[in-house]
């Protein structure tokens, strides 16, 4: 039988020493998380998730637990949230400098959340690290579609998602705006999400055929 891993191990998600640039000599109180983290990855990227996009939130004991041990259903929105940003941040890719100031700063065009739906799949309780992954799901001239969710390392399975739109807006006038008739950056973003939703969604596809829905496991 394997020897249960410390209470240090049990968490080192929070480690230094679990992240890149770490000394390359053994962590030192292990980290159960590594083999875990691999195989989350390559499932989400497996799913159609934008690994550009992604990142990891550990789940700490004394902020994100109610009074019965498990993960705040806001802190659920919280972690989704980060999700959220980051897609905004992958703009940059496409944006000059002046162009994505301008957005963070709305003094142009703001991707500004138009509704969305929040499934918690399943309960999450400390300690566990949760993956923030982030699905293009179809994008128009003048709104994006995705899925945004947490996969739990501990879990191996996704334990909450949103669906949901957000709408380009024009702070100017306050309405939807055709993204492909601005300044150069935005149709580079209109035009770099279609073939990521493309990418994707071949993914999201083959992955669906490859393992088709059981009875539902959801609270």
């Amino acid at each position: 039988m394997s020897e249960k891993p410390s209470r240090l191990a049990q968490s080192a998600y929070d480690s230094p020493y679990s992240r890149s640039g770490a000394p390359s000599q053994a962590h030192p109180t292990g980290d159960p998380y590594a083999p875990l983290r691999a195989r989350a990855l390559s499932t989400l990227g497996e799913m159609g998730y934008d690994p550009t996009t992604m990142i990891e939130r550990g789940v700490l004991w004394a902020e994100d637990q109610d009074p019965f041990g498990h993960v705040k259903q806001s802190k659920f929105m919280h972690f989704l949230g980060i999700g959220f940003h980051r897609t905004m941040e992958s703009y940059d890719a496409y944006l000059s400098e002046q162009e994505y100031d301008d957005m963070i700063h709305s003094r142009s065009i703001i991707p500004t959340i138009r509704k969305y739906e929040l499934t918690i799949r399943r309960q999450v309780k400390y300690p566990d690290s949760l993956i923030v992954a982030n699905r293009p799901d179809s994008i128009e001239p003048t709104r994006y579609y995705g899925t945004t969710s947490l996969f739990s390392l501990q879990q191996q399975t996704i334990v909450a998602e949103v669906k949901g739109s957000a709408t380009f807006i024009d702070a100017r006038t306050g309405r939807p705006t055709d993204i492909r008739n601005r300044s150069d950056g935005w149709p580079k973003v209109y035009d770099a999400y279609v073939g990521k939703v493309e990418s994707a969604q071949t993914k999201k596809q083959s992955w669906d055929m490859k393992n088709p829905k059981r009875r539902s496991s959801k609270i």
